[in-house]
């Protein structure tokens, strides 16, 4: 059965998925996250960019390892972290025809908080285009790949994974996507995420692509 006839819930994740990962955008991030924890944990900021790297590999988020070891508030150190210059961000027409085309619920899950994702869509011409935003709060800031909040979300949404895809640009976050049961899509932007462990990933991916808009392209075209 073609992914189109198959499929009415389509989860996206958002940074570096509907728009492109050399945006610059994660590269801000990265660089605010470093400065609270140089800043909140009084270290010098080579100790802190370590210390960054390293939860994030151990938790999923380094926001995740901050919570457990340090007890850092979540909501201010999403908000420091988010003080970006979006204006760096811009649409991807092609990828946004394809999107609309799509019919069935369109749904985002992301390790970011709400209002980054409201800012991102702003950017890119998707406000108010999806159904639900499920974020990291809403997670009770359990990150993927942790695989509740992935059943989380199939209950707070009333989804059927049998007939629900999910798109990530981290392979590994998609492990669990397959293991409740969602068609897998892996978008290769190119990179190797210094956390991703693709080869470990690779059977549980479903499918795989370089190019986000012309995969949705094939699929509204019932070629996949």
């Amino acid at each position: 059965m073609k992914i189109k006839k198959k499929i009415n819930t389509w989860i996206f994740d958002l940074d570096n998925t509907l728009y492109s990962a050399d945006s610059g955008i994660f590269q801000q991030v990265h660089k605010l996250m470093g400065k609270f924890i140089a800043e909140n944990l009084n270290m010098d900021l080579p100790d802190a960019k370590k210390l960054q790297t390293k939860y994030y590999k151990q938790h999923g988020t380094t926001l995740r390892g901050l919570m457990d070891n340090h007890g850092v508030d979540p909501d201010f150190f999403l908000n420091e972290v988010h003080k970006l210059n979006y204006s760096i961000v811009g649409p991807n027409e092609g990828l946004n025809t394809e999107l609309k085309q799509l019919e069935g619920r369109k749904l985002i899950y992301t390790n970011a908080n709400k209002q980054h994702v409201i800012d991102v869509l702003d950017r890119i011409n998707l406000t108010n285009f999806f159904d639900e935003i499920f974020d990291i709060k809403l997670a009770n800031y359990i990150p993927k790949p942790e695989i509740e909040p992935y059943k989380q979300i199939i209950n707070l949404y009333d989804i059927d994974p049998s007939t629900s895809a999910m798109f990530d640009d981290i392979a590994k976050n998609l492990v669990p996507a397959k293991k409740v049961g969602f068609t897998s899509v892996w978008i290769d932007a190119g990179y190797e995420n210094f956390s991703d462990d693709i080869e470990a990933s690779k059977e549980y991916l479903d499918f795989q692509t370089r190019d986000l808009s012309l995969f949705l392209k094939d699929v509204n075209e019932g070629k996949i």
